[in-house]
């Protein structure tokens, strides 16, 4: 299995949380400082920290069942991964050529009486120098790239759930956004009556973080 779950660190849980909730995800697990909330179509963690400079960041993430499984296979097909010990336990570390890493945690599976699926999707927006080498360790772990635009950046699909964008930049870095399959309008409306500040830009939903920052949810698979 894979699943994409980016991880958001933050001094700001209960508004991350608020924020999340309000966009329709549900919380599956809640450890204190660690949360994890499902869209049907992707997850997010949040880890909380003490405000400094991981703060406000994310980090990209998935779900898997099996760590030697999923090592054994990614090594196997040409990208570096090793077992090691995390904070959820024993987990799988990715190394792309570039030197920047991710983990994929075996997953915890909890009883739900949300629906299977929602209008929501959650995309990890993945920056990095070389995007045909990102692209690779995505394809190397499992993703499977959707069909786009040709000059849109290419999204990745987890089998169980949740979108990663590759896309270029000057370093590596994460962002979270959403794809939403309903109706934008009403959504800006649902995030407001929530308290979430939130404004509607052409077919994108801007929502203004617990960070300072926004975060957009798209209708397309354009980013």
């Amino acid at each position: 299995m894979l699943r994409a779950r980016p991880v958001l660190y933050t001094s700001k849980l209960a508004e991350y949380s608020q924020l999340l909730l309000a966009l329709g995800m549900w919380r599956v697990q809640d450890a204190g400082d660690w949360q994890v909330f499902d869209s049907g179509n992707g997850k997010v963690g949040l880890q909380g920290v003490l405000p400094g400079e991981q703060d406000g960041t994310a980090a990209l993430g998935f779900e898997i069942r099996d760590a030697p499984i999923f090592v054994r296979r990614t090594l196997a097909d040409g990208t570096h991964a090793e077992l090691v010990d995390s904070g959820h336990g024993p987990t799988a570390r990715v190394i792309a050529p570039d030197g920047f890493t991710f983990l994929a945690d075996p997953v915890v599976d909890t009883p739900s009486a949300e629906p299977a699926t929602s209008p929501l999707t959650v995309v990890q927006l993945w920056s990095a120098p070389d995007v045909g080498e990102a692209e690779k360790v995505l394809a190397d772990i499992g993703a499977r790239p959707v069909a786009g635009r040709p000059d849109a950046p290419t999204l990745f699909h987890a089998k169980n759930g949740g979108l990663t964008a590759a896309r270029l930049g000057e370093g590596s870095g994460v962002e979270l956004g959403f794809k939403y399959d309903g109706d934008l309008t009403a959504l800006a409306a649902q995030l407001a009556a929530a308290g979430v500040p939130a404004s509607l830009d052409g077919d994108v939903v801007v929502v203004q973080n617990p960070h300072g920052g926004t975060l957009r949810i798209v209708d397309s698979l354009e980013f």
